[in-house]
């Protein structure tokens, strides 16, 4: 039986946390073949970033075009990207090889460990990217950023499910809130203090993107994600964990 095949456009960060290799390990862990297509070289460790080479849109292109001559693909995640222009673009790519593929956005604008990807994004731009897309996994930082603090759910097309993580939190639970068929469905769990990890957003949606590929509805590709990072967090005291 064949493997499942999806793709991680994404960054290369050395300590495996995040990035494509994190993808590339949970993409392994729920038994799908995961490609991967770099859009950044990073100088990192899990604590600390001191430099992002980006990759040209040329050399993206390069990578894209040899690996859809050969497979089709149905799912791609993508992670961090220059610019709202640059993922346009290659939103419009994946959809010249694939028309249907889905795709996954999981706008990384800034690390944990305080380094800043993006300067600044225009409106029209993200407006843009909101009516290509077909999932976008913010947490409350990057949903703010990105849209302010008083946008709501229900505004977003009809045509983009979102999943708001970490929408609400205190010191006992976090909330992640799923914007999908027009239906807001709410998850809470218990907050795990003190077991912090280096590339959770990668993981969770990665997993996301892993269980749409082998034909699960988006509410169901959620928790099993979910459940996988929360294993994740529970692996080890450092902020890497064990897979």
């Amino acid at each position: 039986m064949k493997q499942p095949k999806v793709l991680s456009i994404a960054g290369f960060d050395p300590s495996a946390g995040a990035g494509i290799l994190a993808d590339i390990k949970t993409f392994k862990h729920f038994n799908v073949y995961g490609f991967g297509i770099l859009s950044a070289i990073t100088a990192q460790n899990e604590t600390e970033i001191t430099e992002v080479k980006w990759i040209s849109r040329m050399e993206i292109k390069k990578q894209v075009d040899i690996l859809f001559k050969k497979h089709k693909i149905s799912v791609a995640k993508i992670g961090i990207i220059q610019n709202l222009e640059t993922l346009i673009w290659l939103i419009d790519l994946l959809r010249f090889y694939n028309p249907h593929i889905k795709v996954l956005w999981d706008p990384i604008i800034k690390s944990t460990s305080g380094f800043n990807f993006w300067k600044n994004n225009d409106t029209y731009s993200l407006n843009k990217v909101i009516n290509c897309i077909d999932i976008v996994t913010p947490n409350q930082y990057e949903y703010i950023s990105l849209w302010g603090k008083n946008h709501s759910l229900d505004t977003f097309p009809n045509s983009i499910s979102v999943l708001y993580k970490s929408a609400i939190k205190n010191s006992r639970s976090v909330i992640d809130i799923l914007w999908w068929k027009k239906q807001k469905f709410i998850f809470k769990q218990t907050r795990l203090n003190g077991l912090d990890k280096h590339g959770t957003g990668c993981i969770l949606s990665a997993g996301i993107a892993a269980n749409l590929t082998i034909g699960l509805e988006l509410d169901e590709a959620y928790k099993k994600a979910k459940e996988h990072l929360i294993e994740y967090m529970q692996s080890s005291n450092s902020l890497l964990g064990i897979t």
